[in-house]
Formats: C-alpha cells, sequence, structure tokens
C-alpha cells in the first residue's frame, strides 16, 4: 500500500471513528436529558414545561409518542424494544448513506464533481455506511424477541428471521467492504479490472433496497415505501442521465480531433493547359465572330 493510500485510510477511519462517537454522545446526552427532564425539577416536571406543546396534538398522536419515548426511556434490559428500534434508525441510516455514496460515484465523472475532496467523500461515504450497518447487525443480539446469533449475522442466509431477505442484507454489507478495500488496492490492478468490479456497487446498492424493503418492519408504512422508491428511481434516473451524456462527450471529441480540412470542401484545381486551351478557344470564337459581322 503506498503512502497516500495509507495517508487515506488513516484520514477515514478518523473521520468514521469521530460520526461514531459523535452519533453515541448524541444518544447518551439524549437519553440522559430524557431522565433529566422527566423526573423532578426544583418541584417542576418536563410535563408540566411542554404541556401546552402537547395538548395541541391530536390525542392518537400523544398515544404513539408516549409509548415511543417510554420505550427508548428504559434502559437496555433483555426484554426491551430498544434494540430493535436502534437496529432500524442503524439500518435506514446505513442504507441512505450507501444510496448517496452510489449516485456520488456515479456523478464522479462529471464537471460538478471533480477535485481531491469529491474523491476523498466518495471514500469516506460507503465506510460510514458500514459503520453504521455493521451498528444495524451487531445491535440485534441484544434482541431477545428474535435470538440473532452471531453466526446468522456472520452466515448469509441462516438467519432465524426472513432468511432470504435477511441474507440479502449480509452479502451487500460483504460486498461493500471488498469495494471499500478495492480503493486501497487500486494501484495494484489494472484499471479496466477496477473498473468492473466497481461496477458490483450496483449490485451492493440494490439487495440493501431490497432487503430493506422485504426484510423492514417498517416498509409497510407509506414513507418507507416512497423513500426506497425515491432513491432506486432517482440511481437509475441518474444512470441514465451519465450514460448519455457520457456518449454525447465522446462524439463531441470524436468531432473536435478531426483534421479542418476534411470538414471544409476541398477546391480541385484546374491543369494549366486545361485553362490555356480553354482560352485560346473563346478568343478564336470572338475572333471569328468579329470577322463575319466586318463581312457582313
Amino acid at each position: 500500500m503506498s503512502a497516500q493510500s495509507r495517508s487515506s485510510l488513516n484520514f477515514d477511519l478518523f473521520y468514521a471513528g469521530l460520526g461514531t462517537a459523535v452519533g453515541v454522545a448524541v444518544i447518551l446526552i439524549g437519553q440522559g436529558l430524557w431522565h433529566t427532564f422527566t423526573g423532578q425539577a426544583d418541584g417542576l416536571s418536563a410535563a408540566a414545561l411542554i404541556q401546552p406543546a402537547v395538548q395541541a396534538i391530536p390525542v392518537p398522536a400523544q398515544a404513539v409518542l408516549a409509548s415511543q419515548a417510554h420505550t427508548m426511556g428504559l434502559p437496555l434490559v433483555a426484554d426491551t424494544k430498544a434494540y430493535w428500534f436502534m437496529a432500524r434508525a442503524g439500518g435506514f441510516v446505513a442504507y441512505l448513506l450507501l444510496w448517496f455514496a452510489t449516485l456520488w460515484g456515479i456523478m464522479m465523472g462529471s464537471k460538478l464533481t471533480k477535485g481531491a475532496l469529491a474523491f476523498g467523500l466518495h471514500e469516506f461515504l460507503p465506510i460510514l455506511a458500514m459503520v453504521f450497518a455493521a451498528l444495524h447487525a451487531i445491535v440485534l443480539l441484544g434482541d431477545q424477541y428474535i435470538g440473532f446469533s452471531v453466526l446468522n449475522l456472520l452466515v448469509p442466509f441462516s438467519a432465524p428471521y426472513q432468511p432470504l431477505w435477511t441474507g440479502l442484507g449480509t452479502l451487500s454489507l460483504y460486498l461493500s467492504v471488498a469495494l471499500i478495500a478495492s480503493f486501497y488496492v487500486k494501484s495494484l490492478v489494472s484499471r479496466k479490472v477496477w473498473r468492473m468490479f466497481h461496477y458490483t456497487a450496483y449490485l451492493a446498492f440494490f439487495m440493501a433496497l431490497v432487503h430493506g424493503l422485504m426484510a423492514g418492519t417498517d416498509s409497510s408504512l407509506p414513507a418507507v415505501r416512497w423513500m426506497y422508491l425515491l432513491t432506486g428511481a432517482s440511481l437509475i434516473f441518474v444512470t441514465f442521465f451519465r450514460i448519455l451524456t457520457a456518449q454525447s462527450e465522446q462524439r463531441g471529441a470524436r468531432r473536435a480531433t478531426v483534421p479542418l480540412s476534411v470538414l471544409q470542401p476541398q477546391l480541385v484545381p484546374v491543369p494549366v493547359t486545361e485553362s490555356m486551351d480553354r482560352r485560346q478557344t473563346a478568343l478564336a470564337r470572338k475572333q471569328e465572330i468579329l470577322a463575319r459581322r466586318q463581312a457582313a
């Protein structure tokens, strides 16, 4: 691995760790604030402080919000649903990051996404997506309702819940990790081989999409279905747009390389002897016409 690749890897790992640490800090601070404000503070509870705002919310929505807040406020004991909630949240974040990373990769060839910063972002986004995907999988070990094991997480199609669709998620994770590793061995393989392997990013993304759509417990919600629909459709649209743009650029490049002399009409020179013969013939004809007029 070259020094530049090692430096890039170090920066990627640093930012991935920083993003994870910030996410964990936000969760811990949020839980701390929840427990603080749900208790008594100088004789005034948080319920009394937010009572006017709560009363403006419809009663069914109040019940749902209260149930979700109570669930996430519980400690992480064996029978809590918090593990399932965190796994779902991690899966959504990982999927959206993978979508954006794939979309960004397609746009890398355009004039809008050139430079070291754009390339670095294209490397960093998949790593961050894999951090949340790993969180999505590991947190399931704490959920006792289904009972995932380490073997279920590592071996595709062996999960006790939706084995086919869960297995596609595992394969998507493995393929995405291989794609990330390909950035750091790019100098060891030919550019053609690297690019051909990089096209499997489409496969990794659509396996993740099918995994989320078929195995996700929230897939029946309209908002979630629209999210999958819009992200998948946007990727297909940008792909076709990039193909058409590349073809247009290639045609323009071919026109630019054609010599100017080929595009301009060529003037065929007339031989000098042929030109003189024509002049002599015309002069003789004029003299003949003039002689006839004088004779008349």
